[in-house]
């Protein structure tokens, strides 16, 4: 699943939440730029701890967040059966 969020002027970061709670199953969070930069690919381990959540804070050191069209994709790694998930973000 592809989520497309338009980040506007004047964002100094962004906060990415993708939530399963089930650490058997494992997602990805890919997460590219305006630009089409692909920043990462995260796991559930990439925020420090293994609990089925992928919380990720985007903050530029030069500044501002670009504007534009973010993509997010959420890729479902190994699943056994089928994986509910949220998925949220916040500008700020």
């Amino acid at each position: 699943m592809t989520y497309n969020v338009n980040v506007g002027s004047g964002v100094n970061y962004l906060e990415v939440d993708l939530n399963w709670e089930d650490t058997s199953d494992s997602l990805t969070l890919s997460v590219y730029t305006p630009s089409g930069n692909k920043i990462g690919t995260y796991r559930d381990s990439s925020d420090g701890s293994t609990n089925g959540r992928i919380h990720l804070i985007i903050d530029p050191s030069q500044g501002y967040v670009q504007q534009g069209t973010w993509k997010f994709k959420v890729y479902g790694e190994s699943v056994s059966g089928t994986e509910d998930y949220t998925f949220s973000f916040a500008m700020h």
